[in-house]
């Protein structure tokens, strides 16, 4: 974070004069940004009547320059593909995409209905499989005949469905730059692995306001030592917790409800007495649906999204809480091992933490301060610092 990722692809943009390229990152602010500091006339789609879809799909066609968000290029469909190919165009994805997640629009009782009907059938893979000459005309199941027909929808223990990106769309581009850090703990890594997607790691090194890429090390943590202050105080021993304390099963079991009471009275109390902070200067995360039970006085109005990447809004804040402890969804760690995969689920919580961090004025070089109830993230932060954790000794080829 912070070495320069969004400056350099601005650069090699303006520099390669004869390259048509799809920039796509998370936030519009951001899609704004490479639209007014590039050299190029970059295109943004904006539905005008046939959905964003169809605008972006005319401006490929045009071999447009285009800059939009990960959520329009999750939907790109047969035309899309069409287009990318044809075009020779370059793709920089502006940290990773999430290309497997669970699939929530829809009913257990809908997928019974569909499987018992002979509608859709699920493959040995596990795809799900939508039988045309059972029900092929409109339904309310449209989007389910889509991502089935795009082989986009799993079935996971018979009670579960997953999204999963095509992996054939990274193969129609011409060349493809991923933007991020900790990619080893991706869960984009673990499927180009699944689907022998080769890639390779560089770093990005500047030199007198020119970025270059240059061959991938490991950055030394542990100068965060004296600029990230954790809190070690008499708060982290009012919540009895196990190793999961915090996480989203944690958040739902009954017995923890005097545990999340207590984290809001020692939220309400790291702000006002320990740090002395001010709500312009503070940001504070939760699950979503447990916000409005940790939600306070003088903190309320400064919560930001606990997978937040890719904004520098918050840059001027210090004085942070991260009361979560993140496990990846168990579907998804389903479908890696049932596919010979093991991801490492540290790693995972780690990246996703730093990354919310880095929304900080840390990004700058300044200091924080910040509260992780959490006794497993705390763990993992001060050993990150410390440059103790096992990716860190790992030899990169």
């Amino acid at each position: 974070m912070g070495s320069g990722k969004t400056s350099w692809s601005i650069q090699h943009i303006n520099r390669e004069k004869f390259d048509n390229f799809l920039y796509i990152t998370p936030f519009l602010d951001e899609v704004e940004r490479i639209i007014e500091n590039t050299d190029r006339e970059f295109k943004q789609p904006i539905n005008k009547g046939n959905g964003k879809l169809g605008a972006i799909n005319e401006m490929l066609a045009c071999q447009d320059d285009i800059a939009s968000t990960h959520e329009l290029f999750k939907h790109l469909d047969e035309e899309s593909r069409e287009n990318i190919k044809k075009g020779h165009y370059t793709l920089i994805l502006d940290e990773v995409l999430n290309v497997v997640e669970p699939y929530d629009n829809i009913r257990n009782d809908d997928m019974k209905l569909l499987k018992d009907s002979g509608c859709v059938t699920v493959d040995e893979d596990g795809f799900v499989v939508w039988n045309k000459e059972k029900l092929n005309y409109d339904t309310k199941y449209n989007d389910i005949k889509i991502l089935a027909d795009n082989r986009s929808l799993i079935y996971i223990n018979q009670k579960l469905l997953l999204w999963r990106y095509p992996p054939e769309i990274f193969e129609l581009f011409d060349k493809v730059y991923i933007l991020t850090y900790l990619f080893e703990a991706s869960i984009l890594k673990n499927y180009f692995n699944l689907y022998k997607i080769d890639y390779e790691q560089k770093s990005i090194s500047e030199n007198d306001g020119q970025y270059e890429l240059t061959n991938y090390y490991i950055p030394d943590t542990s100068v965060f030592l004296d600029k990230i202050n954790i809190y070690d105080g008499k708060l982290n021993d009012n919540i009895y917790q196990k190793i999961n304390g915090l996480s989203v099963t944690w958040f739902k079991a009954r017995i923890n409800q005097d545990g999340i009471k207590q984290i809001k009275k020692n939220l309400y109390n790291y702000f006002s007495n320990i740090v002395n902070a001010k709500s312009d200067n503070i940001m504070w995360t939760t699950f979503k649906d447990y916000k409005a039970k940790l939600k306070g006085k003088g903190y309320s109005s400064q919560f930001v999204s606990y997978n937040c990447r890719s904004t520098n809004k918050y840059a001027d804040t210090y004085n942070l809480a991260y009361c979560v402890n993140v496990y990846l969804h168990p579907g998804i760690t389903q479908f890696f091992l049932q596919r010979g995969i093991s991801i490492n689920e540290d790693l995972y919580g780690l990246s996703e933490m730093i990354q919310w961090i880095w929304r900080s004025r840390i990004r700058k070089g300044e200091s924080i301060n910040i509260y992780i109830p959490s006794m497993r993230m705390r763990n993992l932060l001060i050993d990150w610092m410390n440059m103790n954790l096992q990716y860190q000794h790992k030899k990169v080829s």
